[in-house]
C-alpha cells in the first residue's frame, strides 16, 4: 500500500468520523401538527363524518369517540401517512361525540391534539323503520355488524342499515326501493334497487363508485353504464374470480301453449304470455357474458301456487329471487319461487344437473329430482336466499301452503304455518337428499310465518343468521294477502349446534296504520371499513 494511498484512507475515515459526530449534535425532527384535525360531515351518510389532519412525520392517527352516554370507543387508522383524510364511522344518531385525535410514529412518538373535537349526528328519519333488541349475547354471537335491506311494504321508504351488537343503528344509506345487499371481496357493497333498476356499489362512505342500469325500462342514473335487458330484478353476485356479476331479469316476450290458467283445474289451459327470469352474466362494462333461460331449461307447463300470478297479461312463472355461483363445480345454483324449486346447472353449457323440490308435477325432468334418504324431511315452499355452505345446501324456507296444484294435498293456512331455515345434503352420485338441520317453530317453539322475503346465512364461526323478512298480519292474524296485510320482520341468530337464540332483533313501523316494514336480507360483517389497516376497538 503506498503512502499516498495510506494518507487518503486517513483524510476519508477522518471526514466520516467528524460527520458522525456532527449527526449527534443535530436535533432530531420533531412531531407537530401542521394542520390541526378539523371535522366535517359527509354529504352521502348520515352519520359519517370526515376527519382532517396534517403532521409534519409520517404518523399513523387514532381518534377516540365519546358520547357521554355509555358509548364510547377508539378508531385505528393504520396507515402511515403525513396529511390524512380519514371517514370516522360507527356513531349512533342524535348523539353528541367527543373526539379526541392522537397522531404516532412507527418508532413510538405520540402527540395528542390539543382540544377536543365535537361531533353532533342527526336523529334518524322520521319514517325509519323501529328497531328493537329482544336478546343478544355478544360474548354468543358472530363478532361484526349486521347489514341488512330494510324497507315499507309500500315502497315508500326503503334502507340499507348496519347494526352493531346492540341492534344500535351504526350507517345507513337511504335507496329508492327495497334492495338486495351483500359486502364483497373488495369491501365495497354490492347492491341491487329494483325500482331504480340500478345494479350499485357502494363505498363505505355512502359513495357509489360503479352502477348498472337495466337500459329497456330505466334511464341512466349519474354515470350508470347501460345493460341491454328488460329489468333486473331480486339478487345479484360476484363470479368468485372475475370481474363479472350474475343477475336475473324479467322477461315477458315469450308465449307458452297448454299453460294452466287455474291452480285448481288441471284442465283450463290457454295460450299465454309468461315472465321467465333468466340468469344473466354481465361485467362492468355492461355487456352479457352469458344468459340461460328456464323456459327452455325446465318445463314451461309446470305451475306451483302462485304461478298463475300476473295473468292475464303475464304469468309470474318462475319469479327467480336467488343466484349462487359454485366456483369449485363451476355451477350455478338458483332459487324458483313460484316454482317451489332449486335448480342447479352447468355454467358453460348450461346442462341442468338436478333439481331439489318437491316431485309433484314434473313428469318428464325424473332423471333431474332428488330423493330424499328416508331420514325426517320436509321439502321447501317459495324459497329464498339458496347459498352453498360446505358441499351442503342452506336456504329460508318460507313455506307457503306446503302443497303442490293440482295433487289433492292439503293447503296448510297461513295462520297454521311456519317458516324455518333448513340445511339439505345432496349426494349427486346416487340424487338423494337428507335433511341435516332446520330451525324453525320445533326447535324455537315461534311460529314465525313468513310468506314472503326471507334469508338464512351460516356464518363463519357456526352460527346461522335467519331473517323471518315478511311477517304478514291481518288484525294480528297471520296471512297471505300481501296486498293488504301489514309486515313486520324479525333477525335471529341461532347457535347451531344446540339451537339457542343468541341474537334477535324486530323490525316494525311506528305508523300503526303504514303497510309495515320488510326485511329482504340480512348478513353478518366483520368491519364498518373496507380496509384491514382500520380497526375499532371499544375500552
Amino acid at each position: 500500500m503506498t503512502d499516498k494511498f495510506v494518507k487518503i484512507l486517513a483524510t476519508l475515515l477522518l471526514s466520516l468520523a467528524l460527520m458522525s459526530c456532527g449527526d449527534t449534535d443535530r436535533p432530531l425532527p420533531e412531531l407537530m401538527f401542521v394542520t390541526q384535525p378539523t371535522v366535517s360531515p359527509i354529504a352521502t351518510l348520515a352519520h359519517a363524518w370526515e376527519l382532517t389532519v396534517s403532521t409534519s412525520l409520517f404518523t399513523a392517527v387514532q381518534a377516540s369517540l365519546d358520547d357521554g352516554m355509555g358509548h364510547a370507543y377508539t378508531i385505528t387508522f393504520g396507515r402511515q401517512q403525513r396529511n390524512h383524510v380519514l371517514t370516522l364511522l360507527g356513531m349512533y344518531p342524535n348523539r353528541t361525540y367527543t373526539v379526541n385525535v392522537t397522531a404516532a410514529t412507527l418508532d413510538g412518538i405520540n402527540l395528542d391534539a390539543p382540544t377536543p373535537l365535537q361531533i353532533t349526528t342527526p336523529p334518524l328519519p322520521a319514517n325509519f323503520p323501529v328497531i328493537n333488541l329482544l336478546a343478544g349475547d355478544p360474548a354468543l354471537m358472530e363478532p361484526g355488524y349486521t347489514l341488512m335491506d330494510t324497507g315499507r311494504k309500500d315502497d315508500s321508504a326503503s334502507f340499507i342499515v348496519i347494526l352493531d351488537d346492540a341492534a344500535e343503528v351504526v350507517w345507513y344509506f337511504q335507496t329508492g326501493s327495497l334492495s338486495e345487499t351483500e359486502r364483497i371481496a373488495s369491501g365495497r357493497f354490492l347492491s341491487i334497487d329494483e325500482g331504480s333498476g340500478l345494479i350499485r356499489f357502494i363505498d363505505e362512505r355512502g359513495e357509489v363508485t360503479d352502477s348498472l342500469h337495466s337500459a329497456q325500462s330505466h334511464p341512466a342514473t349519474g354515470a350508470s353504464v347501460p345493460v341491454d335487458v328488460a329489468e333486473f330484478h331480486d339478487d345479484v353476485v360476484k363470479h368468485n374470480l372475475l370481474a363479472r356479476y350474475f343477475t336475473s331479469i324479467r322477461d315477458s316476450s315469450r308465449t307458452v301453449d297448454n299453460y294452466p290458467l287455474d291452480e285448481n283445474d288441471p284442465i283450463m289451459t290457454g295460450t299465454v304470455n309468461v315472465v321467465d327470469e333468466p340468469i344473466i352474466e354481465i361485467d362492468l362494462s355492461g355487456n352479457i357474458i352469458n344468459r340461460w333461460d328456464f323456459l327452455d331449461m325446465l318445463k314451461p307447463t309446470r305451475i306451483g301456487y302462485d304461478g298463475t300470478s300476473g295473468l292475464p297479461a303475464a304469468a309470474d312463472w318462475a319469479h327467480v329471487n336467488s343466484v349462487f355461483y359454485d366456483v369449485l363445480d363451476d355451477n350455478l345454483i338458483v332459487s324458483l319461487k313460484n316454482q317451489d324449486a332449486v335448480v342447479n346447472f352447468d355454467h358453460g353449457t348450461g346442462t341442468l344437473n338436478w333439481i331439489l323440490g318437491t316431485p309433484a308435477n314434473w313428469q318428464g325432468f325424473e332423471q333431474f329430482l332428488l330423493t330424499p334418504d328416508g331420514g325426517p324431511f320436509a321439502w321447501p315452499y317459495h324459497q329464498h336466499a339458496v347459498e352453498l355452505t360446505n358441499d351442503n345446501i342452506v336456504l329460508f324456507d318460507n313455506g307457503n301452503r306446503r302443497a303442490s296444484p293440482f295433487t289433492g294435498e292439503p293447503i296448510v293456512a297461513a295462520d297454521a304455518n311456519s317458516s324455518r331455515a333448513v340445511e339439505y345434503a345432496i349426494d349427486t352420485s346416487t340424487m338423494m337428499i337428507s335433511q341435516v338441520w332446520e330451525w324453525g317453530l320445533a326447535q324455537s317453539g315461534l311460529s314465525l310465518y313468513s310468506p314472503f322475503a326471507g334469508d338464512a346465512d351460516r356464518l363463519p364461526g357456526g352460527n346461522t343468521l335467519i331473517t323471518f323478512g315478511g311477517l304478514c298480519e291481518e288484525g294480528g292474524v297471520p296471512s297471505e294477502n300481501l296486498a293488504v296485510c301489514r309486515s313486520s320482520a324479525r333477525v335471529i341468530e341461532v347457535d347451531t349446534t344446540t339451537n339457542a337464540t343468541v341474537f334477535d332483533i324486530s323490525i316494525d313501523d311506528a305508523d300503526p296504520m303504514s303497510s309495515g316494514y320488510i326485511v329482504n336480507r340480512s348478513e353478518r360483517i366483520g368491519s364498518l371499513y373496507s380496509e384491514v389497516t382500520i380497526s375499532i376497538t371499544v375500552p
